[in-house]
């Protein structure tokens, strides 16, 4: 065996910084100009996650993304993008105000309302903050 080859053997094996928590959460996308895309939360570490969402559907390099059910938005940049899913980096996260949460939940179907907090991702040694 080559040494080519036991590099490229060791290629196929993707190292990961942190663990992926598999979800299946539903979230909307929102971008600048205020169009919101639906779309899912398939996994998430603490620095990331994997979206699905229509491969026709073009994203922009940032963008929100929102939790349904959950008081959290998450700033995230694009990292990469395969068929119908995207990969994010969480930039920050900011909590949503009661408010504009209770307001949120009056639009939504109720089997898509779920209590609890966070994202279920502890933060990255930041505190939470509204943008």
């Amino acid at each position: 065996m080559t040494e080519a080859a036991g590099h490229q053997e060791s290629d196929s094996v993707v190292a990961r910084r942190e663990e992926r928590n598999p979800t299946n959460w539903i979230a909307t996308i929102r971008l600048r100009d205020g169009t919101e895309i639906a779309c899912t939360v398939k996994d998430v570490s603490k620095s990331g996650a994997r979206v699905g969402v229509p491969a026709s559907q073009e994203l922009p390099p940032v963008f929100t993304l929102r939790i349904v059910g959950r008081d959290f938005l998450c700033l995230v940049s694009l990292a990469w993008r395969r068929g119908d899913y995207a990969g994010v980096r969480i930039e920050r996260i900011g909590k949503i105000t009661a408010a504009v949460a209770q307001n949120a939940k009056e639009y939504q179907p109720a089997a898509a309302v779920q209590d609890g907090g966070g994202i279920g991702v502890p933060s990255r040694k930041r505190a939470i903050s509204s943008f």
